[in-house]
């Protein structure tokens, strides 16, 4: 029996009276559990999405079976606009995870940035970035944007093609550059002015599109209303 520490990201009804859940488990990764007969139980409740909870769980196969439930530590003012985009994170981390591949910081890179989506101090497109970056480093991606192919440091008044898995490429006549400014906003070097924050967001729609293809994102349309 094993005891973790789980996100929901995923709510699939399975036969006629149970759930699938796929959950970012602490110190695990992505994991497929099974929470049988709960449809037709009265006393108890479905697991609900953006909620943490600790559990037991036991087995062997590709889908683990819930056992003892509790919820915690709850995220607070966690309203509709930051479900929409928390849907958005669930859906990306669908199709970027492995079942059963271990991510050891997958679970702790979640709850950060939930809770980050909470805290209105914070920009919800800088937010965006924080998560995918994240992501796709935790799942085994070579993304950097401090220095370029030949090694040399990213400069403010250039522009770049970026080439996935490769990195930024000094480029003039490339048809989708970015500018040298937003590359290093996006590793963290200098701060996001409205232009860098644009272009950083078609920038990662991008990047996002050429690991996930030819899968398309069904939450980004709800997502580009709420930004407006």
């Amino acid at each position: 029996m094993e005891n973790s520490d789980i996100y929901i990201f995923r709510v699939t009804p399975y036969r006629e009276s149970s759930i699938l859940y796929d959950a970012v488990v602490k110190e695990y990764g992505k994991i497929t559990f099974i929470h049988k007969g709960i449809k037709s139980n009265k006393r108890k409740t479905a697991l609900q999405l953006f909620c943490s909870y600790n559990i037991n769980w036991s087995g062997k196969s590709n889908i683990k079976f819930l056992r003892n439930i509790e919820s915690i530590n709850p995220i607070k003012n966690f309203k509709d606009n930051h479900k929409i985009i928390g849907m958005y994170y669930n859906e990306i981390m669908f199709y970027l995870t492995k079942n059963d591949y271990k991510i050891d910081k997958l679970y702790n890179h979640y709850d950060d940035c939930l809770r980050k989506l909470a805290d209105s101090k914070y920009n919800y497109l800088i937010d965006l970035n924080i998560f995918e970056i994240g992501l796709l480093i935790l799942t085994g991606h070579y993304i950097f944007f401090d220095h370029d192919l030949n090694g040399n440091l990213i400069k403010e008044d250039k522009r770049y093609a970026y080439i996935p898995e490769q990195g930024p490429k000094l480029e003039i006549d490339y048809k989708e550059t970015y500018s040298g400014s937003t590359l290093m906003a996006l590793s963290g070097q200098i701060e996001y002015d409205l232009e860098t924050l644009k272009e950083s967001r078609v920038f990662m729609r991008r990047l996002i599109d050429y690991y996930i293809q030819p899968k398309k994102i069904k939450t980004r349309e709800i997502l580009e209303y709420i930004m407006l």
